[in-house]
Order: C-alpha cells, then structure tokens, then sequence
C-alpha cells in the first residue's frame, strides 16, 4: 500500500503543478466557503454540495467544527477546478433549526466562472418567527497574485500549528518510551519518562497503563486507584476536549470497577456517575452503578441504573448484564413474579438479537463489511434527520464501536478507508485534468502558439491518460483489503452471536430456578 499511496501522491503533485504552471495564462479554481449568520437558531450537522449536479463534497461536522460556527467563523467547504461559463451550485443543509426542529433544505445558486479564481461563499441563516432555513450567497474574483492557497484567512498561525504538530509528536514519542519499559516490567523507568511529560493526553494513556499493571499484580487496588486519579489530572488539562473527554470517561469507568471490586461501593458510586451518558462507556458503567447500588441494598436504585442501560443496545459492554440484572433486582427485592417477567423480556431481547446478527452477517457476506458496517453506521441516508440525534442508540454504530476496540479491526478499517480516499484523489485529479485540458485547447484555438501551452495541454492528456491505471492497482488493493476486513467482521458477529447464546442459558437458568422455587413454595402451602 506504501507504493501505490506514493504512486498516487506523486501523480497529485503532478496535477498540482500543471495547475500551478496555467495561472499565467488562465484560473479555473473556485473556492466555497460557509458562515451561520444565526448560530443560536441553526445547528448544521452536515453540509453537500454539487456542482452542475456531480457532488463534489460531503462533510459532517465535528463537535469542534460546530463550535466554529457558533462562534460566527467562516469555514472553507470545497477548492477545486471548473472550467469558464455558466455553473450551478447547489448545497444541501442537513441541520436543528430552532426547538431542536431536524430540516434538510437544498439551496440552487447559478454563476459564471471566468478566468480568475472564483471566490464563492454561502451565509446560512434561521430567523424569528418561522425559522426557515435560509442561504445568502455571495461571489467575488480574486486576482491569483493576491490569493491564498485557501481564500480563508488563517487566524491560528502556521507558526502556532506547527509548534502544536512538535508537541504532539514530542509526547507521543515519550508515551512510547515509557511503553517500551513498562512492556519490560521496568514501571519505575515508565514512571520517571511520564513524569516529564506535559499533561495532557499522551501522559494520562500513561499512567491508565501503569494503572492496569498495578490491579493486574497487586494484592489491593491502592497503587492502581492513585495512578488512575493522576491520569484524571492530565487528561483534564488535554487541549483536545474530545479526545480529553472519552479519555476521562474510560478513566473514571476504570476507576470506578477498582472501587467496586475494593467494596468501596460510595467510591464507586462516585466514580461511576462521573461517566457521561452520551459517552460509549455510559452502559457499563450504568450496570456497575447498579451493582454498587445493590451492594449497598438500595435494590429500588439499582433497577434504575440497569433501566436506563437497558435503552442502549446490547452490542454495548453491560448491556446483557443490565438485563439480567433487572430480574436479580426484582427478587431480592421480594417480587418474584415481577422477576420472572424480566428474565422472559431478557430471553426474548437476547432472541432478537440473534436475528439482529445473523441478519448483519447476512449483510457483511452481501456487501462487505465496510458498507454493512462503517459507512450504513453513519446514517447519513436522505432521512437521517427522522432517526434519532443519539447516535449511540443505534445498534449498528454500537456493533462499530464495539468492534473497533480490537487494533487489528481498526487497522483493517483503515485500510479500506485509504484505498477510498485514493479513489476519491485520483477521481478528483481526473476531474480538474478535464478541466485543464478543455482551457488549455480553447488557449491552442484562440491561438496561443506558446510551447509551453502545448506542453501543459500534452502533459494534462498523459496525466489523465495514467489515471485508469493507478485505478485498476488502487480496485486491486482494495478488494484484498476488505476480504481480511471481511473474515475479521464475520468472526466478530460469530462471537457477538455465541455471548447472546450464553446470555439466554443464564436468563433460562434463572427462569428455570424461579419456577422450581415457586413449585416448592405452592407444595409447602398445599402441606399446610
């Protein structure tokens, strides 16, 4: 994959650099930018845009890009090449207006592109009373000269980025060396390399690490639960909030199954509602809450936790457990009837998911893993915004989640992903060449007798002409990488299928035990 990733970046590069050796003569780029003028009233969560009806660009915003938004910045959506004459733009708006209203609204915008580069930008807007969704657009050409490569100006600084890039590359080789002597058994060595860390991220990995050695050798969990609360303290101070955040929660999750485990049930209890429920490790933490409850003798507050566990779907670390933990939580309460009830809607949910699994191997089998899985998880169908904004509830983003935990997974995913992005650069570098080389003859037509013309016009047509050719290569590495992506999925859905069965064998002895305990029970009162 190194090569032909290579392959296809020098034939980028070689796109660029006809690109760059036409300004002279003529500009065919055109650059998209967009702004929420009303960011209180209108959430966008994602954007398309298509030109002259080929779309060019789907983005999904990150929680950091909507805070962009909301704080009224402009942000670019698309640069590439459209040759002169009249175009049409057409832009999809998947956002909450107001009253967290879910709207999909289409906006056409028609212009002419010249010979200059073609600056347009779009200002999204939802006012009082109605909160309509509303498009502004705006043109202007800019002169190549004057131009930055973005047309959106850089507030943060290349030199701040580039000291961010050094940071990150600096801890990041300190957490692996901290990892190669803690590997060795050397945690004191580990130690010493954390301790001049900056905090953040990468130390507070560090010390999770060093936390789980600790419960994994010692006799109490003391050292463990310290290196666990300094791992807190770092990732607190993370400059990334998400990637700080997850981190958080899996922390305090750790945390909190030390505490349990100690018998420290307010410590876990504690810990526990630390973990926030829109987090991927909201469900077991819920059923561990439960269990501390329980402990503790609050039965009535337990069931409540397993509840709210029971809404995620089971592909969900403690989510089975939750279930079953219900019925437990009806009878030790006294209500053997009630708990009878749960375990028989645990046995027919567990039923159900079997069906649910052998219908996404069904699927894996049909049309791949990384459609069955990656990109059908990502809902982004034309009536996403009817489904429910809690991606988290939606059992095929679970099953995803869950699967990634395992690095070979993540690896084989990401294999594919490149081999599509290759796809979508070399589709893309064919597109602006049709460009290039439709300007360049109506340059040779209007008479232009330069070499260079020719020159550029011959070298668009052998850059084009490679493109089949590195596609047939990128096809053939993509169909190896989804074949290894596809025996890991199934493998996994196997495994999910065979832990529903043992879940239904518990629910069925627990079933089997309150009935011969309600027989024995009508027996001693037919004695009496």
């Amino acid at each position: 994959m190194t090569q032909l990733t290579e392959m296809v970046a020098s034939h980028t590069h070689s796109v660029r650099a006809v690109e760059d050796e036409l300004l002279p003569h003529t500009d065919t780029r055109v650059e998209l930018s967009v702004v929420v003028v009303t960011p209180r009233t209108l959430v966008v969560d994602s954007l398309e845009l298509y030109l002259d009806d080929h779309l060019v660009t789907s983005h999904r915003y990150t929680e950091s890009d909507r805070n962009g938004l909301a704080k009224g910045q402009t942000l670019p959506l698309y640069q590439g090449n459209l040759s002169s004459g009249p175009h049409q733009l057409k832009t999809v708006v998947n956002a909450r207006a107001d009253n967290n209203r879910f709207v999909r609204r289409e906006f056409l915008h028609s212009f002419v592109k010249r010979s200059v580069i073609k600056k347009l930008h779009i200002a999204l807007s939802a006012k009082a009373p109605e909160f309509e969704p509303g498009a502004l657009f705006s043109e202007r050409e800019a002169d190549p000269v004057s131009s930055n490569a973005s047309g959106v100006s850089d507030n943060s600084g290349p030199q701040g980025n580039a000291e961010r890039v050094h940071r990150e590359r600096r801890e990041r080789n300190m957490f692996e060396l901290a990892e190669q002597e803690r590997i060795k058994g050397r945690t004191d060595a580990a130690g010493r390399y954390l301790a001049k860390m900056d905090e953040g991220y990468w130390a507070a990995l560090g010390y999770l690490n060093l936390a789980n050695d600790f419960a994994r050798d010692d006799l109490n969990f003391t050292r463990a639960l310290v290196s666990l609360r300094v791992a807190m303290a770092m990732a607190a101070k993370d400059n990334n909030d998400t990637r700080g955040t997850n981190l958080l929660n899996q922390l305090h999750l750790r945390a909190g199954y030390l505490a349990l485990k100690s018998d420290d049930y307010d410590k876990a209890i504690n810990l526990l509602e630390k973990v926030r429920l829109d987090s991927y490790y909201a469900p077991q933490a819920l059923y561990l809450h439960g269990l501390a409850l329980a402990n503790k003798g609050n039965h009535r507050g337990a069931m409540q936790s397993w509840h709210r566990a029971k809404k995620f779907p089971m592909a969900f670390p403690g989510v089975t457990d939750a279930w079953i933990g219900m019925g437990r939580g009806f009878d030790m309460a006294g209500y053997p009837g009630q708990a009878g009830e749960s375990w028989l809607a645990a046995n027919a949910a567990y039923q159900g998911e079997r069906v649910t699994l052998s219908a996404l191997a069904e699927q894996i089998g049909q049309h791949g893993a990384y459609k069955a899985l990656v990109e059908d998880a990502r809902n982004t169908g034309p009536q996403w915004f009817l489904a429910d904004s809690r991606t988290l509830t939606q059992p095929r983003m679970a099953y995803l989640l869950t699967f990634l935990e395992q690095a070979n997974a993540q690896n084989a995913v990401r294999n594919v992903a490149r081999y599509d992005e290759m796809t979508a650069q070399l589709n893309r570098n064919a597109h602006d060449l049709s460009v290039f080389i439709v300007a360049l003859t109506q340059l040779v037509d209007a008479g232009a007798s330069a070499t260079s013309i020719k020159k550029l016009l011959s070298d668009s047509q052998r850059l084009k002409q490679q493109i089949d050719g590195l596609q047939t290569q990128v096809n053939a590495g993509r169909a190896r990488a989804a074949r290894a992506l596809d025996m890991l999925a199934l493998d996994f859905v196997d495994q999910q299928y065979r832990l529903m069965g043992h879940a239904l064998d518990k629910t069925e002895q627990q079933i089997a035990h309150l009935y011969e305990y309600l027989a024995l029970e009508t027996l001693g009162e037919e004695a009496q």
